[in-house]
């Protein structure tokens, strides 16, 4: 049981919990086996990373094209495209450089089947395990400067969203511009089976774009959306068939690089300026309470509870 989880927690420390994270690494594989698609490909992989010449990033693919740059997921140390304070640096870093450059906007996206399944658990809790405190406020700080970015970023972000998109890789959605999503895209915040309270603005923007009820249902109970679902509530802009997504996404870009770049973002700042304080605000808030709940002892028996439960499943 829980109890004697526990119990091998405090006898054994950080070597017992290396080990069940071991076992629950493959594990956290089923909580997405509803995708079904094509297995990840490997090739795509290596063709893509041998077509890019920002070869400096680890986790990410950066392609500068003609009027816009193309960030795409593409993680070595962590799974799924999941999010950890390396893989956010590298995509801040990214975004900054397209702030500066001549691109007209960005195109995010992910390579593989699976666009973003939100905050590396396997990473944090790891870590949590050495210093509770220290980590919990590291990390905090990492997704508050990586929410941040999103936040003030003033060219447009379209995002293509290829496959399932969970946690923070679902809630920093309503803070890019366009949202196209794949047929088989799905969407999920279970941040209470996770142990922990919601992140990247989704208490504030989930219930203005989705209304009261259906954003508590997503945020508290971890309500899944198809993409069809996500797009009539208003996270997803346009659904798109699976066989010729990257085509349908290729040609609404290639149209959108064709305005003018003082328009663009122009534009983008009458929509966006009213609500950039009260984004900040709310990013700030949520990561205070995650700091709060991660750096309790509760707080981390929650997230242990969950891992034991994984582990047991599997």
């Amino acid at each position: 049981g829980t109890s004697t989880f526990m119990e091998a927690l405090a006898a054994n420390g950080t070597t017992n919990i290396q080990t069940s994270v071991t076992g629950v690494t493959a594990s956290k594989r089923r909580f997405i086996d509803d995708r079904r698609d094509q297995p990840f490909d490997k090739r795509l992989r290596f063709s893509v990373r041998q077509t890019e010449s920002a070869y400096r990033y680890r986790d990410i693919v950066v392609r500068k094209q003609d009027g816009f740059t193309h960030i795409l997921l593409s993680t070595k140390s962590s799974e799924n495209n999941s999010l950890n304070p390396e893989v956010m640096k590298e995509v801040q870093s990214a975004l900054n450089t397209a702030a500066a450059d001549d691109s007209k906007l960005v195109l995010f996206s992910a390579v593989g089947s699976i666009f973003c399944c939100g905050l590396d658990f396997i990473y944090f809790i790891r870590r949590l395990t050495d210093d509770r405190k220290k980590e919990s406020t590291k990390m905090a700080e990492a997704i508050r400067n990586f929410v941040n970015t999103f936040i003030q970023f003033k060219k447009p972000i379209i995002v293509a969203v290829n496959g399932p998109a969970i946690g923070l890789g679902a809630s920093i959605l309503p803070l890019c511009d366009v949202v196209w999503a794949n047929e088989k895209a799905w969407f999920q915040t279970p941040y209470t089976t996770f142990g922990q309270s919601p992140d990247g603005c989704s208490s504030l923007t989930f219930p203005r774009i989705m209304g009261l009820a259906s954003a508590n249902e997503m945020l508290f109970s971890g309500r899944k959306l198809t993409a069809q679902e996500a797009c009539a509530k208003g996270l997803v802009s346009q659904v798109f068939w699976p066989g010729t997504f990257t085509q349908e996404v290729m040609v609404r870009i290639k149209e959108l690089v064709t305005c003018n770049s003082v328009v663009l973002e122009e534009s983008k700042a009458l929509v966006r300026n009213i609500m950039k304080v009260d984004l900040e605000q709310a990013n700030e808030k949520e990561c205070e309470v995650l700091k709060k709940i991660w750096g309790s002892a509760q707080g981390m028996d929650s997230m242990l509870t969950y891992l034991q439960k994984k582990i047991d499943e599997f």
